[in-house]
């Protein structure tokens, strides 16, 4: 089965709850299974070598990486940056009035800007269709 790694802000995920509905049921409707590693993963201080060697190896084994960056967040950073290196496909979604990442845009595959998560539903299932996932 094909996996999605989903690489988001852990201090915003919450904020988020919405949006990461629509990129997993997008998602499911391809047969992709998303790696939501913020909720599905806990380390205490102390664990950040562990985190980030589980962290890597799930992005290393993804078919794809899924930024959401309404929120930037250095992890995000690092994490897509693991991807780019590796040539792993990056979609960078963003809603539409945050602000444009330059870092993440200039690395990034494919670009997602959306309004609601309906529109980042409809956007994500277009693009994973025409990518042939």
């Amino acid at each position: 089965m094909k996996t999605a790694f989903l690489s988001v802000s852990y201090k915003h995920r919450s904020q988020l709850e919405a949006e990461f509905t629509a990129i997993n049921t997008s998602l499911r409707k391809f047969d992709v299974q998303p790696i939501d590693f913020v909720t599905t993963y806990r380390f205490e201080l102390g664990q950040e070598r562990e985190m980030m060697a589980l962290s890597c190896a799930l992005i290393r084994a993804a078919n794809l990486l899924i930024a959401e960056v309404t929120h930037k967040a250095i992890g995000v950073g690092v994490e897509v940056g693991f991807a780019a290196a590796l040539g792993i496909p990056i979609i960078y979604a963003r809603h539409a009035e945050a602000e444009y990442s330059t870092t993440i845009g200039g690395v990034a595959t494919y670009n997602i800007a959306y309004h609601h998560p309906a529109e980042l539903m409809t956007q994500l299932a277009n693009l994973l269709e025409k990518l042939g996932i």
